[in-house]
């Protein structure tokens, strides 16, 4: 008997370890310590997982005296976006956006369930060669990311399942935020 896709979805949940999470809310904390920002890209639903990630970290705690987190989904500006996808390609649309933004020790964040789109294959590229930190939300397999990326969650399920990765990575961002928000606004922080 063939269990039900969302019971898979529940043990890939509850298959991610705790260490993953907290090296990723490390790595996220460093950048914020570092004063450096944080670049989150992906397209179709992750697109709207990287803007959903971007809100939650943006408002982690109101108030001026708290460390401040330059973060940012390149995702949003659809000006932006259909002029590079117009003059210069759609594979392109992260890729130039870090080189015109970011700089070495800035983190930036990949969420794709294939782990195989051209467009943040080409970002990673670009990310090496700017000198920044890299850090996947990944499905199926990992795809290509997965070799290309300093670390990386994978939410493995059978390719092509991209509700239950969306769902996770969503629920994965969220865990992040709370990790990241206590971190931040717990008394012993400077």
């Amino acid at each position: 008997m063939h269990s039900h896709p969302y019971f898979d979805f529940l043990s890939s949940l509850l298959s991610i370890p705790e260490s993953d999470l907290n090296a990723a809310a490390a790595s996220i904390l460093q950048c914020i310590a570092d004063q450096n920002s944080i670049w989150i890209m992906g397209n179709g639903g992750s697109a709207s997982t990287a803007e959903h990630f971007e809100t939650d970290l943006s408002f982690i705690r109101m108030g001026n005296s708290f460390p401040k987190v330059n973060v940012l989904a390149l995702t949003g500006n659809s000006s932006l976006i259909s002029a590079i996808a117009n003059d210069i390609g759609y594979e392109n649309v992260f890729s130039h956006q870090l080189f015109r933004k970011a700089k070495p020790g800035d983190l930036c964040i990949l969420i794709s369930a294939s782990g195989n789109s051209e467009n943040l294959i080409k970002a990673a590229i670009a990310a090496k060669e700017i000198g920044l930190n890299t850090f996947g939300l990944l499905g199926f397999d990992g795809g290509k990311l997965a070799q290309m990326l300093d670390s990386s969650i994978i939410v493995s399920t059978e390719i092509g399942k991209y509700g239950p990765v969306e769902d996770l990575h969503l629920a994965i961002c969220h865990a992040l935020s709370e990790i990241v928000g206590e971190k931040l606004t717990s008394p012993s922080n400077p």
